[in-house]
């Protein structure tokens, strides 16, 4: 994966998911970070229909967690996952608290480094303490137009 990428439009956004999603095995964490409006969520929506989630994707910014499943065999991918296969997606949103404590009370540890299961936290500078260290961060950027955005890839990020 590379360290950073210059998007023009939402179709690029979402081939960056397809591609990562190639890459991804359980037990990962991804961390979003970036201004409101910047793109973390629609990332996550095109990351978790590349996986095979069918539900709809929203930011759990009141319920901060939401867990999706991962049909069996993914058949709706183009491409074969890895093994172990993702059988669980876990989207949190950070925004509204003060703690990666807040996070562990309603339970996120017990998904933590689970191999069948991948968490995605948006706002993850703001509960840098839970990260792992093989966490990945991505930092997302205003572009030169609306559409446009920069995204950076970084390994977990100093607490």
């Amino acid at each position: 994966m590379k360290s950073s990428y210059s998007l023009k439009n939402l179709p690029g956004m979402e081939t960056l998911a397809k591609e990562l999603a190639k890459e991804l095995r359980g037990g990962q964490v991804i961390g979003l970070v970036g201004e409101l409006g910047s793109g973390k969520t629609t990332f996550v929506q095109f990351l978790a229909k590349a996986l095979g989630v069918k539900e709809k994707v929203n930011s759990p910014t009141f319920v901060l967690m939401k867990i999706y499943q991962i049909p069996g065999n993914n058949k709706q991918t183009n491409f074969k996952l890895p093994i172990p296969k993702i059988k669980q997606f876990i989207h949190v949103d950070a925004y509204r608290l003060n703690s990666a404590e807040e996070l562990e009370n309603i339970g996120l540890r017990d998904y933590l480094n689970c191999l069948d299961t991948l968490v995605v936290i948006e706002w993850a500078d703001k509960v840098k303490e839970i990260l792992s260290d093989n966490s990945l961060i991505f930092n997302f950027f205003y572009g030169q137009t609306d559409e446009e955005r920069s995204i950076t890839v970084l390994n977990k990020p100093e607490a």
